[in-house]
Order: C-alpha cells, then structure tokens, then sequence
C-alpha cells in the first residue's frame, strides 16, 4: 500500500509539473510576441518590457532560456544563477557547446536540431554538464519564428527532476528487495526438507510451498483454505482441528502430531509446529507453520520397544551369562542364568559382589586387568579396548568352579564418555579341558614329527648316496659290455655271423648305451637334490638363445620356425634354469619333429608376485587325463621309438623349480600340440627361507 500510494504522489507532482510548465511556457511565449511588436513602437516600452518579462522569468522555479538559430544564447532566467552559480549575463552570446561543454551538448544537439527545423520537442534526459555536476531533467525545446515564418531560435523550459527519478530509483530498489525477499523466502520455503504452510486471520490457509504439494500430490488451490484437511486421517481430524483453532484464538504456539495422507495414498505421521505472526505494530497476520515427516521415526522408536522386549526376553532365557556394569565398572544388571549357576542374588551381585564367586586364585588377577582396561577405556576413545578374560566361576549345584570367558564392550555418549559396560560370560570348561588334551597330544605329535623328520632326513641322504654309488658302479659293467660287443663285432665279419645273431648284438649294444643314458640322466637328477644353489639376476631370453643354437647344431635339415619374445629377468641358478630351458625346448623339438614346419614359441607373463615362461609348439601333444604323471621320474606318456627318452628331464625340470619355489605345470591336445608352464616369484625366496 505504501508503494502504490508513493507512485500515485509522484505521478500526479510530475502531471502537475508539466501542466505548469506548459502554463508557464505559453505566458512566456505571450510575453515575447508582445515584447517584439513593442519593439517597433519605441524604446521605453521596450525597456519596460523587458522588465516585466525577467520579472515573469525570474519568479518561476524552472531553467527559462532562449537560443537563437545561432545557438548562442540570447536569455536566461534568474533559476540559471541558482542552477550554475554565476550570473547570466556572462553565459550572453556564447554558444551551447561552449557554456554547457561537449559532453552535455552531446546529448542536447539532436533535441536542438528537431527545434530548430521548426518542431516542438519534449523529453527527459540525464546531462553531464562541464562543471562536473550531472542532473537528471525534463525539458520543452518550442520553436519561435519571424514575421516571414523562418525559426529564428526557440525557447527552451527545463525541469530538474533529479530528486524526483532519484526517489523513483528508491522505490524501484525497495520493490526489486521486495521481491528479491519474496522470492528467497520462497526459494528456502521450497527447498527446505519441511512441510511449510502459512494462515491469514481468518484460520484459512494461504500458502503452501512446493515440499507439502509433492508430499500430498495435490495442487495449490485443492489445498488452500481448509482444503488440506482433506488429507488428514479421519481418526486424528477433529484432535488436530480442536488443536489449531484454539491455539490460534489464544494467538499461542502449537504442535501436534497426527496423519497426512501422501500422494501415493499411504497416511504418514508428521509434527506440526504453527507460530503466530504479528506485524511491527503489533497487529496479527496469522499463523506460519512447519511439518516434519516423523513416520519412520515412529516407526524406529516402536521396533526399539519391541527390540528391547525381545532383548529382555532373550536375556531371561539365554544359556549364558549376560551382565551390564556402570561407567565405575560396578555390575547393575545380571540376568536369570547368573543368578541360577552362582546362587547369589541380584543384590548380592550388584556393584563388585560378584568377584565374591570367583576361584581364589583368579581374584587378583582379574580385579588387576579390569581396571587396567577400565583405565585405559575411561583415557581416550582411541585407547578403548573392549574387557576379555577367562575366569573360573564356582557352581552353586556342585561347588566346583567352571572355566568362563568374559567380554565386556563399552558404550559411549556423543561425547566419547563411557557411560556404561554390557557383556556376557560363556562356559568353555568343557573347551578348556578338550584344549588341554589336545595340547598334550600336539606335543607328542610335535615330537614324533620331528623324530620321523630326522629319520627321513638321514634316510634321504642314504638314498642319494646308494643311488649315486649305484650309478658310478653300474657304469663299469655298462663299459665293459659295450667295449667286449665291439671286439666281437670286429672278431667276426658280417659274412660269419647270421643275420639273427647280428641284430642280437645290435640290441645289446643300443640297450647298453640306453642304460649309460639313464645312467647318467639318474646322476643328474641325483645331483639337483644335494647341488648347492647360488642366485643371480638372469637374462633369460640370452640362455634361450643359448638352448637354441645348440638345438639348430643337433637337428640339421629341420625346418622350424622359433618365436622367441620379450621376456623378463628374474633371479635363479643360471645352470640349473639353463637345463629347464633345454629339457622343454629339447622336448618341444624332438615332439614336432613329424611337423613340418615346425612351430615352438617361448614367451612370458609378467603377473603381480610371479613371473610365468611358456615354451609351446605344434608337435604331437598328449592326453591331458595323464598329466598328473608327466612329471614323476621314469615316466613316458609316448612309447613310440621316434621319441627317444628316459623318463627323467621333467622330473628334473620339476625339482628344479621347485627349488626356486616356483611352480610347473602343462596343457596339451592329443596332435595339436603342447605347453609347458613354469613360474618363478619377483622376489625369490632362497632355498629353505
């Protein structure tokens, strides 16, 4: 009301204003003409004139000035002295440009120009004068002409409406605060996580922001005036109603909790809180009032009733012990079990009667490690620790004293204060007295593991040692045999000899060299076992490189085809992983060589803890279903003669890697080629680490 009845006021002064300066302009005007025909009749009625018109001028509270065609001014009345602070007479004759300075008739030139082809102008404009000052006016620019009907200047009236527009600004600012206000209000109205509902002072509603319209699902308008109480369950309608209306005759505060039925249909509980709202002067403008969703809440608070009944119920019934203690550690609670096994009574127990059932010769140390985590608990909420120790409780039936173990947990305020302990206490007698057993059958167990490890030491390195002396000491039979079938191959000729006994010696002499081979394969195999390792950062694809020259040097006339990739250096016994690397790759060249080309590819994986290598090839593979015997010694999955053999260089490959606690394993195809795998870790553990 205040700012519409401001408008109005400045609206009707500047209407006013205007008409006056129309007024003022016309007389003026008037007074010039009559002032020019006197001009033809004689001098003193000129002079007199004149005078009279400054004195029409100079009483008027408006800037009155006439240019000529020039634009030199030719008159200014008395308001110019008040508005410039020099006297007229000074600014005589000059120019526009010159006494108003660029910038100002910058501004005015084209309102001078319209005047002067001869049309009155109007209008309102902000002008910087030279002088610095800068005023905000309304002026009227009429044209005066001569006897021939020529412009010979104009007469210019100017109104200061400075304050004016600055109280027009004033009241622009006020109503953009207004509604900036209106519009902050609503903004935290709609986005705060509350139902907001606003009254006038008829109890009807009017206004309810967009939180209460989403949680109802009902427009504005179905909800303003008593329209929300559509929504209000039929049980809690006239509790809630009774409520708002008589706080709102008593203008006091209210809060009440009842169910609003939501969009999707379902009645939630929500807290209404309304407070009266009352204007500076004190008159009262309503009510203004918030609602919060307070379902779940319910909701919580009656499963935690329930909870704690079931909880008391469990207590009552539970096979074990269950206690709580206040923040000194003293017990306030026990239940029914307790009560039964130890015979003592709640008031018996409470405080630190219970210690009173403990075995004598746990006493001591139990009071000693409660207070010590009941120190430490009660220091810092970082240093809690929960309380666990085993104690022998005596039974009340027989007097004998039951192994228990007791943990206690403790509660905290928001603080980090304890503000109380809960615990139970189990029976594990039965427990205690199996684990006893079974400690003293883990010591004898303990000891007869390490006997038997003796035992299968020694007669480890008794097998190493009967098998390296049966090696060295079948290899002079082995000789002699060879070296006496060579002799009696050159006594006899091929002409004395029939065929039958010629091939006889043959196979004598092929078995011979086969069994040096075992002979020495069975060494080799001995020796990994007692070898002494020594570790060292490994190049491997120069040792594959290595294997497979010799290899090209052993199979001349072979076509194959070698895809050696980037592999990673580890660490390992370089002649040990060189044998590795011969064995696979010696395997991959003799069980392809039905291939042509041959393919064998040596590749690796780099994994996070391990390094894998691979060595595959397109040969004749092998039956996975026995692979679990491909590694053992002596063991052949090919009896075919083309693939010569002895069983025993992936037994060797095996125990060399495990050595470097690695791991080796195959994948293979029957005719479609084999893998072999084996891994070694990044960070290699020694031997026997």
């Amino acid at each position: 009301m205040l700012t519409a009845g401001l408008i109005s006021w400045l609206n009707e002064s500047r209407r006013t204003a205007q008409r006056q300066a129309e007024a003022n302009l016309k007389l003026l005007h008037e007074s010039q003409v009559r002032f020019g025909r006197l001009t033809e009749s004689n001098e003193e009625a000129l002079r007199q004139r004149e005078t009279e018109l400054r004195l029409i001028t100079d009483t008027l509270p408006v800037l009155i000035s006439f240019v000529d065609s020039e634009q030199r001014y030719r008159f200014n009345n008395l308001a110019y002295e008040e508005w410039f602070g020099h006297p007229a007479a000074e600014v005589y004759g000059k120019t526009l440009w010159e006494v108003l300075g660029e910038s100002a008739y910058k501004v005015l030139r084209p309102y001078v120009e319209q005047v002067l082809a001869g049309e009155q102008v109007t209008f309102e404009s902000q002008i910087p004068y030279k002088d610095g000052g800068t005023r905000y006016i309304n002026a009227i620019y009429v044209p005066q002409f001569n006897q021939q009907g020529t412009v010979e200047g104009y007469a210019a009236l100017i109104t200061d409406i400075s304050e004016q527009q600055a109280a027009l600004r004033e009241r622009k600012r006020a109503e953009a605060a207004l509604r900036e206000s209106e519009a902050r209000f609503r903004q935290m109205a709609d986005t705060a996580p509350v139902l907001v509902w606003m009254s006038a002072t008829d109890t009807f509603c009017n206004y309810f922001n967009k939180p209460w319209l989403d949680f109802t699902g009902r427009t504005l308008e179905q909800e303003m005036g008593n329209g929300w109480t559509e929504g209000v369950h039929p049980d809690d309608f006239r509790r809630c109603l009774d409520t708002y209306t008589n706080a709102f005759h008593a203008r006091q505060k209210f809060t009440m909790e009842y169910r609003l039925r939501r969009f999707d249909g379902e009645y939630r509980w929500v807290f209404d809180t309304g407070v009266p709202r009352f204007a500076p002067t004190g008159e009262f403008l309503g009510y203004i009032g918030s609602c919060v969703d307070i379902h779940d809440r319910n909701l919580a608070e009656k499963a935690l009733r329930d909870s704690e009944e079931r909880y008391r119920i469990l207590t009552e019934v539970s096979p074990q012990a269950i206690w709580m203690g206040n923040s000194d550690g003293g017990i306030t609670y026990c239940n029914q079990y307790w009560l039964d096994f130890t015979g003592l009574t709640m008031q018996q127990t409470t405080g630190y009667g219970w210690i009173c059932a403990i075995h004598p010769d746990d006493r001591v140390g139990v009071a000693r490690h409660w207070h010590r985590v009941f120190k430490t608990s009660m220091e810092a909420v970082a240093n809690a620790t929960n309380y666990e120790v085993e104690i022998r409780f005596r039974r009340v039936s027989d007097g004998s004293y039951r192994w228990h173990i007791v943990r206690g947990l403790p509660f905290r305020d928001a603080a980090g204060q304890i503000i109380k302990w809960v615990g139970i206490a189990s029976d594990i007698h039965d427990r205690k007295v199996a684990e006893a057993a079974l400690q003293q059958l883990n010591e004898m167990l303990e000891q007869r593991i390490q006997e038997r490890t003796v035992q299968l030491e020694a007669a480890n390195k008794e097998l190493e040692s009967f098998s390296y002396s049966v090696s060295h000491d079948l290899r002079a039979p082995l000789r002699h045999i060879g070296g006496f079938i060579e002799l009696l191959q050159k006594r006899h000729s091929s002409t004395s000899l029939d065929q039958t006994s010629q091939r006889y010696l043959k196979i004598i002499s092929e078995t011979a060299k086969q069994a040096g081979i075992l002979i020495d394969e069975l060494l080799t195999f001995s020796r990994m076992g007692r070898t002494e390792m020594r570790y060292i950062n490994l190049n491997m694809e120069e040792l594959v490189q290595e294997v497979k020259r010799d290899l090209i040097a052993e199979t001349p006339g072979r076509i194959i085809r070698w895809h050696i990739k980037s592999l990673s250096e580890v660490q390992g016994d370089p002649s040990m992983l060189r044998l590795v690397l011969r064995n696979l790759i010696g395997n991959a060249v003799k069980y392809t060589q039905t291939r042509n080309p041959a393919e064998i590819t040596v590749g690796s994986i780099d994994n996070e803890n391990e390094v894998v290598f691979f060595v595959q090839d397109n040969g004749v593979g092998f039956n996975m279903q026995y692979v679990h015997k491909l590694f053992g010694v002596f063991q052949r999955l090919h009896s075919d003669p083309q693939f010569e053999g002895t069983g025993v260089g992936l037994a060797n490959v095996q125990r060399i890697i495990h050595r470097h606690n690695g791991r080796v394993w195959a994948e293979a195809v029957v005719d479609s080629g084999a893998t072999f795998y084996f891994s070694l870790p990044k960070l290699l553990r020694k031997e026997g680490e």
